[in-house]
C-alpha cells in the first residue's frame, strides 16, 4: 500500500523544479540556478490560477516532503519511476534527502526576496513559452495562410472560431496586449517569435476587438 500521494512526484512542482536543477547543471555553466528558479517564481505569482493551484510556498513543502520520505526510507523505490530518474540525476554525488532539502530552501529564500521585474532578470525562454503559449500556436495558422495579408489571417481565424471564439479570442488579445506592455519597442516579440512586430501585435488587438464590436455587442 502507498504511504503518500503518489502523485505528487509524477507531475506537478517537484518534477518541474528538478527540471530546472537538470537543466541548469547541463547548462555547461550558461544558466544559473538562482535565476532559473527566479524565472519559476515569477512565472507562478504573475499566474493567478497556478498561484492558486500551487503556490511556490507549497512546491518548496513538496520538496520537503520527499526529502524526508527518502531519509526515512533510505531508498526510492516507493517513487515513481520518473521522480526517481530525474532526482538521482539532480543530486549527482549528493545525498539526495540533502539535496532536496536545499533545494526547497533555496525555494523560499529567493521567494522571500520577491519578484524580480523582467528589467532586472530578462524572460527565459521556457518562461517565454508559458507566458504566450496562444501566439507561439499562431505560426501554425500562418504557415497554411502565408500568402494573405496579416489581419485578413486573424480575421479568418475568429470567423472559423465563431461564434464560440470567446475564449480564444480572448486569449489572443490578452497575450498581444501584454507583449506591447512588456516588450514595447518596434520588433515587440520578433527575437523570440518571427513573426511577432509590434504592428502585428496591434493588429491582433485591433482586429479582435472590431470582430467583438461587431458580433458580439
Amino acid at each position: 500500500m502507498q504511504q503518500f500521494p503518489a502523485s505528487l512526484f509524477s507531475d506537478g512542482p517537484v518534477p518541474k523544479l528538478l527540471d530546472i536543477a537538470i537543466a541548469v547543471q547541463e547548462s555547461d555553466g550558461k544558466l544559473s540556478l538562482d535565476e532559473e528558479i527566479q524565472r519559476y517564481i515569477r512565472l507562478i505569482h504573475r499566474d493567478g490560477v497556478a498561484d492558486w493551484n500551487c503556490s511556490v510556498y507549497a512546491s518548496s513543502g513538496v520538496l520537503d516532503v520527499a526529502a524526508d520520505i527518502v531519509a526515512r526510507s533510505g531508498n526510492l523505490e516507493a517513487f515513481p519511476s520518473e521522480f526517481r530518474k530525474k532526482s538521482t540525476r539532480a543530486a549527482g554525488d549528493v545525498d539526495l534527502a540533502e539535496y532536496l532539502r536545499t533545494l526547497a530552501e533555496l525555494v523560499r529564500i529567493l521567494d522571500r526576496q520577491g519578484v524580480v521585474e523582467y528589467s532586472e532578470l530578462s524572460m527565459g525562454a521556457g518562461e517565454f513559452l508559458q507566458t504566450f503559449p496562444h501566439l507561439f500556436g499562431f505560426e501554425i495558422i500562418l504557415v497554411d495562410e502565408a500568402d494573405h495579408p496579416f489581419a485578413d489571417i486573424v480575421r479568418s481565424f475568429l470567423t472559423s472560431e465563431h461564434p464560440y471564439c470567446h475564449e480564444r479570442a480572448a486569449a489572443y488579445s490578452t497575450e498581444a496586449q501584454r507583449a506591447l506592455v512588456l516588450f514595447p519597442g518596434a520588433d515587440g516579440l520578433k527575437e523570440h517569435i518571427s513573426w511577432a512586430t509590434r504592428d502585428r501585435l496591434h493588429e491582433i488587438v485591433d482586429t479582435i476587438n472590431d470582430h467583438m464590436q461587431r458580433e458580439h455587442s
